[in-house]
């Protein structure tokens, strides 16, 4: 080692093979001129005006909506408070903490950001980007379909709520995949990629246990012919809750285990309170049918 330091010799490529995985970094991580050489290469990355475009088209689509709605009598004020959230509060919002968060580099409010775990920031500010572009394509394909649904005096409102389950399910799935992807070059420790890719399929059975609740209320209220303020669909909702209340807390247990996990240690194994809590959550989705 003191060779090393006073260069009178180089350590050959099998201790640095070792040194790399004592300290669970990359070999090019060691070798400081070359790691230097590729950091002085890359550009300073931002948002791109692409997301702009797409709030912009947004608000157009809302615009002859209202216009066009009004003049034929058949304006919803559900349709455009569902319009107005699509593009507003989450559009336009995410693009600006995203766009604030890439020039600050500020990630501490950036769901699933930890402090205590070591990142490759010029790949966090990639995903970012790649999200942001994904929100704004998303939200503006839906808000045009709301919008030209809804302008026509046709038979099809209720396609209204397959079209907003759709999109939040695309919106979380394409996140979480996004994520799943980049986990290799996010992450700089291995421990790190093993907990996340561990936690992957969790926030995907969460997820979907949520679209599947949402689809089911749906199915009921158009079958059943229940209308939003009467007593059944109250009684829907209520157990609709409870489920999902028991799957959230199963979720959030087991992820908690899973950051507490040492994947050196030993391997991993689904605790038996979290299968409880999605037994109890499909168990008052049934009750859902009969309520």
């Amino acid at each position: 080692m003191t060779k090393w330091e006073s260069n009178i010799s180089k350590p050959s490529s099998e201790n640095l093979i070792k040194l790399s995985q004592l300290f669970e970094v990359d070999v090019e991580g060691l070798l400081g001129d070359e790691e230097d050489e590729r950091s002085t290469n890359r550009v300073e990355l931002s948002i791109g005006k692409m997301p702009s475009i797409f709030i912009g088209i947004s608000v157009l689509c809302i615009l002859a909506y209202i216009i066009n709605s009004a003049l034929m009598n058949i304006f919803s004020i559900e349709i455009f408070i569902c319009v107005f959230i699509l593009c507003i509060p989450v559009q336009l919002f995410l693009h600006v903490y995203f766009a604030n968060a890439i020039k600050n580099n500020s990630f501490n409010g950036i769901a699933g950001f930890d402090d205590k775990k070591e990142y490759n920031i010029y790949e966090v500010k990639k995903l970012l980007i790649q999200i942001d572009l994904h929100i704004g394509i998303l939200s503006t394909v839906y808000v045009f379909l709301l919008c030209v649904i809804n302008s026509m005096n046709s038979k099809m409102k209720w396609f209204n709520g397959i079209l907003i389950v759709m999109y939040l399910l695309s919106f979380v799935v394409n996140i979480v995949m996004n994520n799943y992807k980049m986990i290799d070059k996010i992450y700089l420790r291995e421990d790190d990629k093993k907990r996340a890719k561990r936690s992957i399929p969790l926030t995907m059975i969460y997820i979907l246990l949520l679209c599947i609740g949402i689809g089911i209320i749906g199915m009921i209220f158009d079958v059943k012919g229940i209308e939003n303020n009467a007593m059944p669909a109250m009684k829907v909702c209520g157990i609709f809750l409870l489920g999902l209340m028991a799957a959230t807390i199963g979720f959030l247990f087991e992820n908690s285990q899973i950051r507490k996990w040492n994947p050196q240690n030993s391997n991993y194994k689904t605790n038996r309170f979290s299968i409880i809590s999605l037994c109890l959550c499909m168990m008052m989705y049934g009750l859902m049918f009969i309520a």
